[in-house]
């Protein structure tokens, strides 16, 4: 006859997963008393019957279309923007260029100023080399440049 301890305590075997779902799902951020999902997919989403599983495949596969053509779609515009860098690279190194040869010609209009002794010389001197400053604002957005 057996003991009654042997129907007490389950066999290690035997014990049961669903306090292993548990302790995953509370790893993985779940609220508590929601129901923890199914172990895999097909148990819950995927219907039993044999025809609908074979529809499953074409969706999957127009998914993994619709994915793929995605992740093409976000690389062309890296590489788009990547484009763009470069040109605004290329047109900075024109405009610092440009800001040089103009301070270069401003420093020696302020040489032939220092070195004009007439009044009247000086005064126009004055006038004329006041420089213009750009009328157009340059704009850095955020986005692009960081704060």
């Amino acid at each position: 006859m057996p003991d009654a301890s042997d129907d007490v305590t389950p066999d290690i075997d035997e014990t049961p997963p669903a306090p292993r779902r548990a302790s995953k799902a509370a790893g993985k951020g779940r609220r508590a008393g929601r129901p923890a999902a199914a172990s895999t997919p097909s148990e819950s989403a995927a219907p039993r019957t044999p025809a609908a599983s074979s529809s499953a495949s074409p969706s999957a596969a127009s998914l993994a279309a619709a994915l793929r053509e995605l992740v093409s779609g976000i690389e062309d515009e890296v590489t788009a923007i990547t484009g763009l860098s470069e040109q605004i690279d290329e047109h900075v190194i024109a405009l610092n260029g440009l800001r040089a040869e103009a301070t270069e010609r401003l420093l020696h209009l302020d040489e032939l100023r220092a070195a004009a002794e007439d009044t009247n010389i000086s005064a126009f001197l004055d006038t004329a080399i006041q420089p213009r400053f750009p009328q157009v604002s340059e704009e850095f957005p955020e986005r692009l440049y960081g704060s």
